[in-house]
């Protein structure tokens, strides 16, 4: 990328994927009316406000991850802490935590599609296949737009086009900046280490280290699929030249080394602490069955393939390390490990790479038996990288026209507004509030407080304190449960008088503190 109009193309190329990312979040908030407000995202609002509630922890000085949809006491952590992080540059910044995630997502958004334009051009010194390789990485995706059409949908599972962030890029940083983080992350890697490869320069090691540490603190795993690209780029070099590289191998021990600390923090933490252990477990993403990975990345499989059959003619070392990240992520996909698909991270970018070697090989094989061909190369080009990428077009503007419609799960009462600002402004930081789930889910995005029940996950033992939070609400709980469960506020708003009929409740020990029309805020205790 040394040519100034090769820059400028990704500017404004990285600009126009990031405004059509952002269509419909845009479209949400145009949405919303005197009674709904709009959530704030457009897919997994769940996970959204848990991001939320940890940039609102961070703005309070913490350094560690700690549940906040949770009373019980559990050891702090020094993982996922992207969030945590963000909160913390905002105790400079003062914005709006909201707003800040968006500008960040920008931020990184721009600089993942920056590193996977760098990594395209190790590959494709020539700025068509260059580009193409981006634009397919970025919005590669699979056939699941005719599996909806034939209505082929085998067992309990929906196309993952439209569900599985992890995989698809443009996915990915639509909606999360740590997805972004994550993605440019792994491309920087993976770049350095073939630069290392080609000109050597210790430099580019210790980079790598310092990327992939700080990478383990945001995604704990995801690491392991660069790695297994470099260690094949390096075995496949070294089986070729006859000869182990005693830099290189040294090189792949201090990566490893670097990596290694981390590592067995986050594995005796969550798989030994009992109640992290019990988050993972409690976390489960499990794949489905394999046809669905088949349909989900559709003619992309097609044309690596044919990459593939290029990549062993060529003894190309960096498409091999490229099929290492496949074959790994496929394979950890169906490892016995609750965290399954977290193993597909960014899977379109090594598919990317060998398709386009695909479509390269295939059209440069047939252009020379006929001029026809020859003329249209480009066109059909890009005419098979538009169908490689329909599902994941169809999902942002499928998912704008579905917020138009304002789903529930997408929008909530805007009385709660007015409620949740008089419980940030007036409840101690960090005190439990008791709700229904989808109110808790409010509560930690919006607020300072932390809850009894909100996000299935990061609720411990979530089920026991679903049945809980229903026992009491419908009056049935034992004397004494409200005061011995750490909680200090309660909310019954719309999303309660909906699941248990309420319009309030009664107790010795609350007292009324807040009442709107529809919803009231109590305080427990003196």
């Amino acid at each position: 990328m040394k040519k100034p109009k090769d820059r400028i193309w990704l500017v404004m190329a990285s600009s126009l994927i990031l405004i059509y990312s952002s269509i419909p979040n845009w479209v949400g908030y145009a949405s919303e009316t005197e009674i709904l407000s709009f959530k704030g995202i457009f897919f997994d609002p769940q996970d959204y406000a848990v991001h939320r509630s940890m940039i609102r922890s961070g703005m309070q000085g913490n350094w560690t991850y700690q549940f906040r949809f949770t009373t019980e006491p559990h050891q702090p952590a020094y993982t996922r802490l992207f969030y945590v992080v963000l909160g913390e540059s905002n105790r400079l910044l003062h914005l709006d935590p909201a707003i800040l995630f968006e500008i960040t997502r920008w931020i990184f958004g721009f600089t993942a599609l920056a590193a996977l334009y760098s990594l395209m051009g190790h590959f494709f010194k020539e700025v068509f296949w260059r580009r193409i390789a981006f634009l397919l990485a970025v919005f590669g995706s699979g056939l699941g737009w005719l599996q909806l059409i034939l209505g082929w949908t085998p067992g309990p599972f929906t196309p993952i086009d439209f569900w599985l962030i992890d995989a698809y890029v443009l996915f990915g940083i639509a909606l999360f900046p740590h997805f972004a983080f994550v993605t440019a992350a792994i491309c920087l890697v993976f770049l350095l280490y073939l630069d290392f490869l080609d000109k050597g320069g210790w430099h580019r090691i210790e980079g790598i280290c310092v990327v992939a540490i700080l990478t383990q603190f945001v995604n704990p795993i995801v690491c392991v699929l660069v790695d297994a690209a470099i260690a094949c780029t390096t075995l496949l070099k070294w089986i070729q030249n006859r000869k182990i590289e005693i830099k290189q191998a040294i090189a792949l021990g201090a990566i490893a080394a670097a990596q290694l600390p981390l590592l067995i923090y986050n594995v005796n933490l969550l798989t030994h602490d009992p109640l992290w252990s019990l988050f993972t477990r409690q976390n489960e993403t499990i794949s489905p069955p394999p046809v669905y990975y088949f349909w989900g990345f559709g003619l992309l499989w097609l044309f690596s393939l044919v990459g593939l059959f290029s990549m062993i003619q060529k003894k190309h070392a960096a498409l091999f390390g490229a099929t290492a990240w496949i074959v790994t992520g496929l394979l950890l996909s169906y490892a016995p490990l609750a965290i399954q698909r977290r193993f597909l991270h960014g899977v379109t970018i090594p598919l990317a790479l060998l398709s386009v070697e695909g479509v390269r090989y295939a059209t440069s094989y047939f252009a020379v038996r006929s001029q026809l061909l020859a003329r249209r190369t480009r066109s059909i080009v890009i005419l098979l990288a538009f169908f490689a990428s329909f599902s994941i077009i169809y999902l942002v503007l499928g998912r704008s026209l579905f917020l138009r419609g304002h789903p529930a799960e997408f929008f909530y009462p805007a009385s709660l507004n007015s409620a949740l600002a008089w419980l940030d402004e007036h409840a101690p930081a960090d005190s439990f509030v008791l709700c229904s789930a989808p109110s808790g889910l409010l509560v930690a995005q919006e607020t300072d407080l932390r809850v009894y029940l909100g996000h299935p996950m990061e609720t411990l033992y979530y089920l026991t304190r679903l049945e809980e939070v229903e026992t009491f609400f419908r009056g049935n709980a034992n004397p004494g449960w409200l005061e011995n469960s750490g909680v200090k506020w309660i909310l019954v708003g719309p999303y309660e008088q909906d699941t248990f009929g309420l319009t309030g409740i009664s107790g010795t020990n609350t007292a009324i503190v807040y009442m709107s029309e529809e919803v009231a805020i109590y305080r427990v205790g003196p």
